[in-house]
C-alpha cells in the first residue's frame, strides 16, 4: 500500500500532467485550428504548431514550476512565522510537477499535429478536433470525479471551453485567410 506521503506526491505529478493537457489541447487546438484556416497548408500548421507547442511546453513547466515553487515558500513562511500546521511540498513534489506538465503538453502537441503528417488539411483538422474534443472530456470527467462532482457535467465543461477556443481561433484564422488572400 501506498504510503500517504507518495499518494500526495502522485497527485502533485497528476496536477502538473491535468494542468498540461488542458493548456495544450486549448493552445494547440487553436494555434491549428487557426493556422489550417488561415493558410490551407499543412507544413505551415505542423511548423506553427511544432514552434508554438515546444514554447508552450517550456513557458507550461516552468510557470507551473514557478507556482508550486511560490506556493512552497508560502507554506514554509506561514509554518515558522505563524506556527499553522500545514503541509509543505517537497523539492521534488514542485519538481516533478513542471516536469509531467512539459511532457503533458509534448504529449498533446503530439497527438494533435500527427494527423497532419499523413492526411490532408481538411481531415487532419477535424481529427485533430474530436481527438482534442475527447481528450479534453476524458480529463474533464476525471477531474470531475476526483473533485466528487458528476463526471460527465464536469467533462461537458472541459469539452465547451475547449470548443469555444477552437470556434474563436477558426474565426481568427478566417479574417486572417481573407487578409492574406484579399489584402483588404
Amino acid at each position: 500500500m501506498m504510503d500517504e506521503r507518495k499518494f500526495e506526491e502522485h497527485g502533485y505529478a497528476m496536477e502538473g500532467f491535468a494542468f498540461g493537457l488542458s493548456d495544450g489541447i486549448i493552445c494547440f487546438l487553436g494555434l491549428i485550428i487557426g493556422v489550417a484556416r488561415a493558410t490551407s497548408d499543412p507544413t505551415l500548421v505542423i511548423i506553427a504548431g511544432f514552434i508554438g507547442g515546444v514554447a508552450d511546453a517550456f513557458g507550461n513547466s516552468i510557470g507551473f514550476y514557478v507556482s508550486q515553487a511560490t506556493e512552497r515558500g508560502v507554506q514554509i513562511h506561514e509554518t515558522k512565522e505563524h506556527g499553522r500546521k500545514t503541509r509543505i511540498h517537497s523539492k521534488r513534489e514542485v519538481l516533478m510537477s513542471g516536469v509531467f506538465t512539459f511532457l503533458a503538453t509534448v504529449v498533446v502537441l503530439i497527438l494533435l499535429l500527427s494527423p497532419f503528417i499523413f492526411l490532408g488539411i481538411a481531415f487532419a483538422t477535424i481529427l485533430a478536433v474530436l481527438s482534442g474534443t475527447i481528450l479534453s472530456f476524458v480529463l474533464g470527467s476525471y477531474v470531475g470525479k476526483l473533485g466528487g462532482e458528476s463526471p460527465y457535467k464536469s467533462g461537458y465543461k472541459y469539452v465547451c471551453v475547449t470548443l469555444a477556443g477552437a470556434l474563436i481561433s477558426y474565426t481568427i484564422g478566417e479574417l486572417l485567410s481573407i487578409y492574406l488572400r484579399y489584402g483588404v
